[in-house]
């Protein structure tokens, strides 16, 4: 594969070369950028307990364009790597489905991102290695400043694919081929990965304790595969947004999937004769659709919309429906580079696992029957430097944390409290 892209004639990246606009340039064709976040929470009531929780992130990328380094045109590289410390306030606090933040992590040093990539003339680029599918599918625009993790890769995704599907903090192993420019005008991306990786592990073992340091570079699980086409309109200038977009994405997996209700049998796996091995498919898969339009603009001034949705089968998956939407000023107040952003997402468990709690109360007594989890977050991104250091205070609501289902330090029989945090972030560029 990479021996016939190396026969296409290469074109420049408009909206993704090696410029380095943040960061340090060691030699002319590399970039290495670093950005340091750091998150505040404060859980004021509900969810697990009240309390506050503190996370960090340092992320280094070193991008590098080897047609200017060896006159290898079209070719590029990136390495990440990630190192994470600190307490994370879902599991801890809040108990939620969605992550309260997008940076949550097991604390560690991990390798993220080790891909190249060959640029195919008009017809796009090929990259393969170890890659992350949510840098570039299911993304909406207006919703980049959102704190809560939903809003990036989404709940319905990351509850529903082995390992969380190829999403930070698991790179995985894979292909992607873009077509056209889905970047800046139309076109369609393609990706293939490894179907788990957190690689082989126990039911009960946490996929990011298995690929702690990202080194594992799993093969097992099958194969995911992704599809999105992408159109809309030009944005005005290169560093500007686009005034529309749509977007209409596929995702297929062949490692299989275990019904959240049913064993082999077709006996609930409630019932105490079952044996406890569910019924596997030997597929899995889903759609969604990306929408987002700028409804307003003045001057510097932009309003924007999106919106999200992703449907999976009930039988197979335990989310399987959920909807995103919100709202983002942008240069509010005359200040160019701060944003406004509210946004709601709403996940609904599917009926199979919904029956299966209806079945545990018939056999183990009464138990909450799951239903659905909504997130609520506003936040207000500050620019102090421009392009260099900002700080984002926000709020969020999560009405029926985990769906409804109690955790181990709640009451058998009663869900979690509704949450509502409050806290800041600060994200500093180098």
């Amino acid at each position: 594969m990479a021996i016939v892209a190396s026969l296409i004639p290469a074109v420049a990246w408009a909206d993704e070369a090696a410029d380095c606009t943040v960061g340090y340039v060691p030699t002319p064709g590399l970039c290495l950028s670093t950005e340091a976040t750091l998150d505040a929470v404060a859980n004021l009531r509900g969810g697990i307990r009240q309390g506050v929780a503190a996370i960090g992130q340092v992320w280094s990328e070193l991008d590098s364009d080897w047609g200017r380094i060896a006159g290898l045109d079209g070719w590029r590289t990136r390495i990440s790597i990630i190192g994470i410390l600190g307490r994370q306030p879902s599991p801890t606090l809040t108990g939620s489905l969605a992550p309260t933040s997008n940076i949550e992590a097991l604390s560690t040093v991990r390798l993220f991102e080790l891909w190249a990539e060959r640029a195919l003339g008009d017809w796009g680029s090929i990259r393969f290695g170890q890659l992350a599918a949510d840098g570039e599918f299911t993304i909406a625009d207006p919703a980049s400043t959102l704190v809560n993790g939903t809003f990036g890769w989404p709940v319905a995704l990351a509850t529903d694919l082995a390992g969380g599907g190829p999403a930070y903090p698991l790179a995985a192993l894979g292909v992607r081929l873009v077509l056209g420019n889905p970047q800046t005008g139309t076109g369609l991306r393609f990706g293939v990965f490894d179907g788990n990786p957190g690689g082989r592990y126990g039911p009960d073992t946490d996929p990011q304790q298995h690929n702690r340091y990202g080194i594992t570079f799993s093969t097992s699980g099958g194969a995911l595969i992704l599809a999105e086409a992408v159109t809309g309109g030009a944005a005005p200038d290169p560093d500007g947004h686009r005034p529309w977009v749509l977007k209409l994405g596929g995702w297929y997996q062949t490692g299989g999937a275990d019904s959240p209700r049913y064993d082999a049998y077709g006996a609930s796996l409630a019932d105490p004769a079952s044996d406890g091995q569910p019924r596997r498919f030997a597929n899995s898969y889903g759609i969604y659709g990306v929408a987002e339009a700028i409804v307003w603009q003045e001057e510097a001034t932009q309003l924007a919309v999106f919106a999200r949705a992703f449907a999976q089968p009930a039988d197979r998956t335990t989310v399987s429906l959920q909807l995103d939407a919100g709202v983002t000023l942008r240069g509010p107040f005359g200040r160019a580079q701060d944003t406004v952003a509210i946004a709601v997402s709403w996940v609904q468990i599917g009926s199979a696992a919904r029956g299966y709690d209806r079945d545990l109360a018939v056999f183990d007594g009464a138990v909450p029957v799951r239903s659905h989890e909504t997130v609520v977050e506003l936040n207000y991104d500050v620019a102090i430097i421009p392009d260099r250091f900002y700080l984002r205070p926000f709020v969020q609501a999560l009405i029926n944390p985990a769906a409804g289902q109690p955790v181990e330090q709640g009451a058998a029989a009663m869900p979690l409290p509704n949450s509502l945090l409050v806290g800041l972030r600060g994200v500093a560029r180098f």
